[in-house]
């Protein structure tokens, strides 16, 4: 481990490619005992194969370090790794001697915290390795041991974090764990990523299997509508329609939906068997296999506690050991103790993320009528221009077929018609699935706001807004419960004051979200605010609401 350490005086990654190049060439060590019998098996004449294809089998980390070294010759001849034994098969025993030589040591360490979720982590993805192997084996699909590597790699990346960024797993714990965040917001909020797509571009540079690489990519997730479709195929829903039912078939028989499958598994009930979450899942796979969740639950218990066999750290809470555990006697883990962090940040990272913009006076307008600032508002600040702007967006036919002069009128009507300080207007780029900054009235170009970027991919309030038309008015109270629903980088740059979210829509796909305060100057807004605000934003939409021609 102490090869490992450095001490870091440099600030901490933030955003896919720095923790990609911070990662990249880290080393991850094996076990003594592990060291020790992989090189019993290279020294004896009379070891098989097969031994040795075990021994690989049953640790995850050295699996690794044979995949890569595999994958890099099979590149060579154009083609892949096709499994643990094909990996193994593919080394003679000069390159295992080799790699005893080269790999490193990890001295366990049983009070440490730290090394203790090291350990569960890559449990976990044995874990999830043997879920999507059966998975693929009871729906006769041929690729089960492409599958089963492809799993098995999969969660690398937690490895690496548990190891190398301990810190930042520590507050990502606290965030999952205690304040109940998203996994991805939480993720997205301290690393800048999510840990899928960092074990992506991990999996890319370091030229992991196709497979793998492709289950990792969040642009082969299903979206939420793909699998209420599998949910109405295992019912035999009739109004499913042939196209639909095509999709949903070919989705079901993708060599990557298992590999997602197993790991979505295994990375939930690492948490708790009894969330939300997780009985949501288990519903997902029972759909899979068109099966009833008692006999899938009874296969998935049996299916942990083999893994938690094949891979097992004395002292280390194994995956099968959640299954223990009664929902009320469920204790968040991976929480490390104050002595282990002093010791811990010496030695790696510390969480931090970019200082948002200073807050900037409120940019000059051209309106007339002052309204005092300690009273609610119950008036328009031009009532004629929104009046105005309201019935051109009701009646111009013009406006159907050009988003921007719709969007530019909105943008007037909340500003200078209803008075409304800062309206700034965040473009949905449905192809990147990104939510960034454009035009904004009452707003300085360096304002924070004017400088937002937000991943529609990961779970968020603004990932619920982009899926329907909706508005929403968040005050004190309301902030206080969509807290985890709320990117960091959002809630740094509008304070705790009141404002307006608004999702506007084009031909019924998301066009962009419409932010509005009456800040500096009003703390709080009004119920009229909330109500003209609503109204002119729907009448946006309506006029987009047929496509062009």
């Amino acid at each position: 481990m102490s090869k490992a350490r450095e001490l870091t005086t440099e600030a901490s990654p933030f955003g896919l490619e720095a923790w990609a190049d911070h990662l990249q060439d880290k080393i991850l060590p094996v076990r003594a005992s592990v060291l020790a019998r992989l090189r019993r098996l290279v020294h004896n004449d009379n070891t098989t194969l097969h031994q040795l294809s075990q021994l690989v089998r049953q640790d995850p980390v050295l699996c690794l370090h044979v995949t890569r070294i595999a994958q890099a010759r099979h590149r060579e001849k154009g083609s892949t790794v096709a499994g643990i034994e094909h990996a193994v098969g593919s080394l003679g025993l000069e390159a295992f001697i080799r790699l005893c030589r080269q790999l490193q040591v990890l001295k366990v360490k049983p009070a440490s915290m730290q090394q203790k979720m090291y350990f569960r982590a890559i449990a976990d993805s044995q874990h999830a390795s043997l879920q999507a192997a059966e998975l693929c084996r009871q729906r006769g699909l041929p690729f089960v041991e492409e599958v089963r590597l492809a799993a098995l790699l999969y969660g690398c990346v937690h490895w690496l974090l548990w190891l190398y960024a301990p810190l930042h797993k520590h507050e990502y714990q606290q965030r999952v764990l205690l304040n109940r965040v998203d996994v991805a917001l939480a993720e997205q909020d301290i690393l800048g990523c999510t840990a899928q797509a960092l074990g992506a571009e991990l999996a890319r540079r370091w030229g992991l299997p196709e497979l793998t690489c492709q289950a990792l990519d969040h642009a082969t997730s299903p979206s939420q509508e793909d699998l209420n479709r599998l949910h109405r195929r295992a019912l035999k829903d009739p109004r499913l329609d042939q196209q639909a039912l095509r999709e949903i078939n070919q989705l079901t028989q993708q060599r990557f939906f298992p590999v997602k499958l197993g790991n979505w598994l295994a990375l939930t009930t690492t948490h708790s068997w009894y969330s939300k979450k997780a009985y949501r899942l288990f519903d997902i796979l029972a759909d899979y296999l068109s099966t009833d969740c008692d006999r899938l639950l009874a296969q998935l218990h049996s299916y942990c506690a083999e893994a938690s066999r094949q891979f097992h750290v004395p002292g280390t809470l194994s995956p099968a050991a959640e299954l223990l555990n009664i929902p009320a006697h469920t204790r968040p883990t991976g929480l490390i103790g104050h002595t282990e962090l002093e010791q811990l940040a010496t030695h790696f990272p510390h969480p931090t993320r970019p200082e948002p913009a200073p807050a900037v006076a409120l940019a000059d307008t051209d309106d007339t009528t002052e309204r005092p600032l300690s009273a609610p508002v119950n008036a328009y600040q031009h009532p004629q221009l929104y009046q105005q702007t309201l019935q051109r967006l009701q009646t111009d036919p013009d406006l159907r077929t050009r988003s921007a002069p719709t969007l530019q009128s909105l943008l007037q009507g909340l500003h200078q018609g209803l008075g409304l300080a800062r309206v700034s207007l965040l473009l949905i780029n449905t192809s990147k699935t990104l939510l960034r900054s454009g035009l904004s009235l009452g707003l300085d170009k360096t304002a924070p706001l004017n400088n937002l970027e937000l991943n529609l991919e990961v779970p968020s309030l603004f990932k619920r807004l982009s899926e329907k038309p909706a508005g929403i008015w968040v005050d004190t109270d309301k902030r206080a419960s969509l807290a985890a629903m709320l990117p960091q980088n959002f809630s740094a740059a509008t304070g705790d004051h009141d404002y307006l979210l608004m999702s506007i829509f084009k031909a019924g796909q998301p066009l962009a979200i419409i932010y509005a305060d009456d800040q500096p100057g009003r703390h709080e807004l009004s119920e009229f605010q909330y109500e003209q605000f609503r109204q002119l934003c729907a009448a946006a939409t309506h006029a987009l609401k047929h496509p062009p021609g």
